[in-house]
Formats: C-alpha cells, sequence, structure tokens
C-alpha cells in the first residue's frame, strides 16, 4: 500500500508561490515543523520552479520519474550513455569511474576518454545546468564559495591558540636554587571566541593538542583560479606597491622625518621682518 501523501508538502509549496517565491525553505520548514532539508526534497522532486495549476499534485509515477532523471538531463538530446556519465560524475566528480561505470569501460580507456567527455559541448551544458540547480536548491552561490575560501586563506593560526615561553625559576626543596629555565606553553582558546568553521581538526592525541586549520594555500590557489583577470592583476600590482616602499624605506629612500617638516612648514609662515628680527636677537648664554 503507497504512504499516504504528507499534506504539508502542497502547503509548503503554496506559502513558498504566495511569498512570490521569495520564501526562504528554512522558514516554511519552521512554520510547517518540518525539517529544511525536507521541504528541499519536495521542492526538488515537485520542481516548484515550473508551473502548475493550483491544487494539482504531480502524478505519484512522474514524480519518480523525475527525481531519478533531473529536467537538465531529460531535456538534453545528447546519446543516453552521454546523460548517465553525467549522473555518475556528479556524484564523485570522477570522470574515470563514471566513464567506466557508463560505458563498461576499461581503467586506461576511461582515463582517457572520460576527460575527453567532459569537454562535449551537450555534456559540459548538462554539468553546468545541474550545478546550478544543485547550487539553488543549497542556496549557495558561487559568491558563497569564495567567501568561504577567502576566509580560510586570511586564517591566522594565532587566533586559536596562545603560545610562547615563561621563564621559571627551579626550587630545590620549595627554595629557589637561583637556577632559571624556559619552559614552553601552548594554550588553545574558548571555542566561544574563535571562528570553528575554519578549524579541519582538533583533538587531544598523547597528552599533546592537534589543531588543524584548512589549507591557506591550498585556498588562495583556488581562488585564484576564480578571480577575474583584472583582479589579478591589481592585486600584483599592489603588492609590488607595498614591497617597494618597504625596500625604499629600509634603504632611507623617500623618507620625510615628521619633526623637520613641521619646522619647515612652521618657518615658512614667518614674515620677512619677523626671520630679521629673531637673527638680530643676541644669543643668550
Amino acid at each position: 500500500m503507497a504512504r499516504k501523501r504528507d499534506p504539508a508538502r502542497d502547503a509548503a509549496r503554496e506559502l513558498w508561490e504566495k511569498s512570490g517565491k521569495a520564501a526562504k525553505l528554512k522558514d516554511i520548514a519552521e512554520q510547517l515543523g518540518k525539517q529544511p532539508s525536507q521541504v528541499r526534497k519536495w521542492k526538488s522532486e515537485d520542481h516548484w520552479e515550473q508551473e502548475h495549476s493550483k491544487g494539482s499534485a504531480p502524478i505519484e509515477k512522474e514524480r519518480s520519474l523525475s527525481h531519478a532523471v533531473p529536467r537538465a538531463v531529460a531535456k538534453s538530446t545528447a546519446p543516453e550513455k552521454q546523460k548517465k556519465f553525467v549522473m555518475l560524475y556528479l556524484q564523485r566528480f570522477n570522470a574515470t569511474w563514471a566513464y567506466m561505470k557508463a560505458y563498461g569501460a576499461d581503467y586506461q580507456t576511461a582515463a582517457a576518454a572520460g576527460s575527453r567527455l567532459l569537454g562535449n559541448v551537450k555534456v559540459a551544458a548538462m554539468i553546468d545546468e545541474l550545478k546550478a540547480e544543485q547550487a539553488a536548491e543549497l542556496h549557495m552561490t558561487q559568491m558563497d564559495v569564495l567567501q568561504d575560501l577567502a576566509k580560510q586563506a586570511r586564517a591566522d593560526i594565532g587566533d586559536y591558540v596562545e603560545f610562547g615561553s615563561d621563564a621559571v625559576v627551579e626550587l630545590k626543596d620549595g627554595k629557589p636554587t637561583g637556577i632559571t629555565y624556559q619552559v614552553d606553553r601552548v594554550h588553545l582558546k574558548d571555542q566561544s571566541e574563535v571562528d570553528t568553521s575554519l578549524v579541519k581538526s582538533v583533538a587531544i592525541d598523547k597528552g599533546f593538542v592537534k589543531l588543524e586549520l584548512y589549507d591557506k594555500q591550498k585556498a588562495m590557489d583556488m581562488l585564484l583560479k576564480n578571480l577575474p583577470d583584472a583582479a589579478i592583476k591589481r592585486r600584483a600590482d599592489a603588492d609590488a606597491d607595498v614591497a617597494e616602499m618597504q625596500r625604499d624605506e629600509m634603504r632611507g629612500v623617500g623618507y620625510k622625518n615628521p619633526l623637520m617638516e613641521t619646522l619647515a612648514k612652521d618657518a615658512a609662515k614667518l614674515k620677512p621682518e619677523e626671520m630679521k628680527h629673531d637673527a638680530d636677537k643676541p644669543e643668550q648664554d
């Protein structure tokens, strides 16, 4: 016996449409006492973005089919094996594995053919559209991803730990011996004081604290791949200007003494007769 359709399913879509398709799914879920993930699933399976007559629910068989084959794949004129390849590829983003599964090819053949197939116009179009659909359902844009990467690239270990060395006086029988030695210390900052989204892992292993942040260099490389060429050039020019200024400061080139500048400005304000009057004054012992 088929499971009865949850009445909240249609109510969720109605709330979304009444809001002009602007309501957030998590807010709808909260109103209906459902999990946001459940409402996102309904939106995907029932294709809320497509127009339908009010009060009509999708036929169960059509909904199952649409869930199995996304709209971007179903409407494509690409061969069936290419469609299967795309759906498999989006599961693991592994072209070799997807090609082996879709075409029944061996590893060596799939390793070469899989990467080539990613360059196929129809395949690339399906992948791009499916990624856009997935991002919409997750309420995530490319800018959201880039902002997270930028946070990872700027992460500083000093925001999470306090470390240094302390001078400790040796004691013997409770009395100082006059011998001093250094003791290193490392303290984690309290969880409430830091951004935990940048922490990859934290653990205590054999009495030692291990804190790992996400790879800064990897995040920077990803950012550079996604930044426009103009933005990369502006950053490079800015870095070059800063480096040149630092070199000039080290060499004393272009450095202006603030005190001398102030005295020169004050002197420039004096009238000629005032300067002569000051010059005529006798020196005092």
